[in-house]
């Protein structure tokens, strides 16, 4: 009985280690710059990225890569989960998954004074979330 026990409080603790892992594809982005005042659409080539919680915390991955950057948790409710993606730019990039329809919705806006630039940027897609 003491064996089973340490076994089932091991497995438990690895489980919690990994947390969640949401595999994003990006379906569509759509770019506006204030100069053209135009807002177009098209089909997103970006590659699958990756959104870890691991005890708490998130992260944003790309595929193929192991490096790994810390994302600023803003909620985390039972419909949605809203993070800040850092950025070293005057702006601010945010991602939102909606859990109730699979979606995401992933926003930066930005402004230069040097370039004289004001400029957004929207990316839309599916996401799994795959338990780890």
């Amino acid at each position: 009985m003491k064996n089973v026990m340490v076994a089932c409080c091991v497995a438990l603790i690895g489980v919690a280690a990994h947390g969640f892992e949401y595999e994003l594809a990006f379906d569509q982005s759509c770019n506006y710059r204030a100069q053209s005042r135009d807002f177009p659409c098209e089909k997103s080539d970006q590659p699958t990225t990756l959104v870890v919680e691991q005890r708490g915390k998130w992260f944003g991955m790309n595929p193929g890569s192991k490096q790994r950057v810390e994302l600023g948790l803003i909620r985390n409710d039972r419909y949605s989960v809203i993070l800040q993606n850092p950025v070293h730019f005057s702006g601010v990039s945010t991602l939102h998954l909606m859990k109730k329809t699979g979606r995401f919705y992933w926003t930066e806006t930005a402004y230069s004074e040097i370039l004289d630039a004001d400029e957004a940027t929207v990316r839309v897609g599916r996401f799994k979330l795959n338990k780890k």
